[in-house]
């Protein structure tokens, strides 16, 4: 029985491996599927959003050195206007309508993007993505970080 279970193992690999070769020199013919997808336009690459975490004095640096840079904060109104970077917009993570808000941005202008902590900002990133934001800067620790480096807010 052994021997006939070793018999058959080895003539099916025997035939496998024929087959792969008889395969492999047979001229190849598409097949009907293959003719559609070659004749179909091919999918146009989707650009992918670039995200670079930054920390509230590299932000400061960035916001010295590039003036095309805006900065959104996504806290509530009241934490915004407590306290905020100068010239920030605010768009509340929260509000029902922040994604279209979103959508009536420039998406090929670089956005510096920061809440209280860090977390509604990076919650908010695959947003971003999905209205299609060429580059986003995140201001990982959030105004926190921010006021922790001394830096200056507005009211």
């Amino acid at each position: 029985m052994k021997k006939l279970i070793v018999i058959l193992a080895l003539s099916t690999g025997i035939v496998a491996c024929s087959q792969a070769k008889s395969d492999a020199q047979a001229p190849k013919t598409p097949d009907k599927v293959t003719e559609t997808l070659a004749k179909q336009k091919p999918a146009s690459p989707v650009a992918e959003m670039q995200i670079t975490h930054v920390n509230a004095g590299e932000a400061a640096k960035l916001l010295s050195e590039q003036k095309d840079i805006s900065v959104i904060d996504v806290r509530t109104p009241a934490e915004y206007a407590s306290g905020h970077i100068d010239g920030a917009i605010n768009i509340d993570y929260k509000s029902a309508d922040f994604a279209t808000k979103l959508a009536q941005l420039d998406k090929t202008k670089p956005y510096l993007i920061h809440c209280r902590s860090g977390g509604r900002s990076t919650r908010s990133l695959s947003i971003f993505k999905e209205n299609g934001f060429k580059h986003i800067y995140h201001m990982d620790g959030g105004i926190l970080g921010w006021q922790k480096t001394n830096l200056p807010l507005v009211k």
